[in-house]
């Protein structure tokens, strides 16, 4: 018989420690279920079930947070949930709604679009441990994050959702167009390996006087995501893409500042 010490002995859980596991296995559900519903060709079931998984993946880890609950199991099924999600999912509705159509080269672009997400989870893995917390610029992300990339790569699709086929401007063929569909996802995945500094949640920062502006913007979001989700989903992507250049222009703003030895490197979000 084997005594354990006080200290080798495992502890017993609180329920609500596992509740952020809960949200990233839900999330993994999610992402599943968009392959599921793709297989039957419910294409708007598919975008919704990846939007879900979206959601869920940044809850997830606010409730770990939260709660206390980081764990190593946590951080691993996180990376699992979100290469699911993400990576393979998207590529699989991609593929089966358009890109299929180009033949082995649509394979071939969705297999790089998947491959691009599982090295981007990988090297934020990385990233994560050698960081400084306390460097200013560890807190934008290198590259396109992606759930992010994974929402760009449903625009098209999307987009189709609010063209009739029988649109005689013939756009709804242009943006179901195998070709232009995946070279959409070869172009994301360049964005999403490459070390273009982008924005992340952990700038945002809401001043008390304006946190009640930033609930009502938020309720407008929902309101847009409830009653007009393509439009509203479109809108966001969209914008998105608009930040990009102001990300990048920001990064170098912040990072010249640090080169200088300024000593609160943050004065210059007053300016932008």
């Amino acid at each position: 018989m084997i005594n354990l010490s006080p200290e080798k002995r495992p502890r017993n859980l609180s329920f609500q420690k596992l509740i952020p596991n809960m949200i990233t296995l839900t999330a993994m559900a999610a992402g599943m279920t968009a392959i599921k519903f793709a297989i039957i060709n419910k294409w708007e079931e598919a975008v919704i079930a990846i939007v879900i998984s979206a959601f869920l993946d940044a809850f997830d880890g606010a409730a770990a947070r939260m709660l206390k609950a980081q764990s190593k199991l946590g951080a691993e099924l996180d990376s699992l949930s979100d290469f699911l999600c993400f990576g393979i999912a998207p590529a699989l509705v991609t593929f089966l709604w358009s890109t299929h159509g180009a033949g082995r080269l649509g394979w071939f672009m969705s297999l790089i679009f998947a491959m691009a997400v599982g090295l981007r989870l990988a090297r934020f893995n990385v990233a994560k441990v050698e960081e400084a917390a306390d460097n200013p610029l560890s807190k934008y992300f290198t590259g396109v994050p992606s759930p992010v990339g994974a929402g760009l790569a449903l625009l098209p699709m999307i987009v189709s959702f609010q063209i009739s086929p029988n649109a005689p401007s013939g756009f709804y063929d242009i943006v179901s167009n195998p070709n232009v569909v995946g070279l959409w996802l070869i172009l994301l995945s360049a964005l999403m390996v490459s070390h273009i500094p982008t924005f992340s949640s952990k700038q945002i920062r809401v001043s008390q006087k304006m946190s009640i502006f930033a609930l009502a913007f938020f309720a407008l979001l929902l309101a847009g995501l409830i009653n007009e989700p393509w439009p509203t989903l479109m809108l966001m992507g969209v914008c998105y893409l608009f930040t990009l250049p102001w990300s990048v222009h920001h990064y170098a703003q912040k990072k010249k500042s640090l080169d200088q030895g300024m000593s609160d490197p943050d004065d210059l979000d007053q300016d932008d």
